[in-house]
């Protein structure tokens, strides 16, 4: 499988959105945008080629925090690209990667559950 990104309110026309995707394509990987309307998918759905075909119903409220869904990423990839957004000066304080555990989730339910997460690291 191809190395994708799965970005959510981290669009081209923003200046954190821009330059992460000039990153990502330096380092071949596929970018796709997850709208508010697709938060209530799966991730692991999202993260196949059938996401144009989502069609569960959204959250009321979803997510409006920035957020990105690393997939088929192997650990020194990973690294690669973790290092050259530091060297790009690209933040993405919200970030997860597809995994077995996750997959089944809502994109909705990941965003939540990571935000929460790095708050309570950061208020600890």
């Amino acid at each position: 499988m191809r190395p994708k990104a799965l970005l959510y309110h981290l669009n081209a026309d923003t200046e954190t959105g821009r330059a992460l995707r000039v990153v990502l394509l330096t380092q071949k990987i596929l970018t796709l945008t997850v709208r508010e309307e697709q938060t209530g998918e799966t991730v692991g759905r999202l993260a196949s080629s059938n996401a144009a075909a989502a069609d569960a119903p959204a959250p009321e409220s979803p997510p409006q925090e920035a957020f990105m869904l690393l997939c088929d990423l192997g650990d020194r990839q990973l690294d690669r690209l973790l290092a050259a957004m530091r060297r790009a000066g690209v933040s993405v304080p919200y970030k997860a990667v597809l995994t077995e555990h996750n997959r089944d989730w809502t994109f909705c339910r990941l965003v939540t559950e990571v935000v929460r997460e790095h708050e309570a690291m950061k208020n600890r």
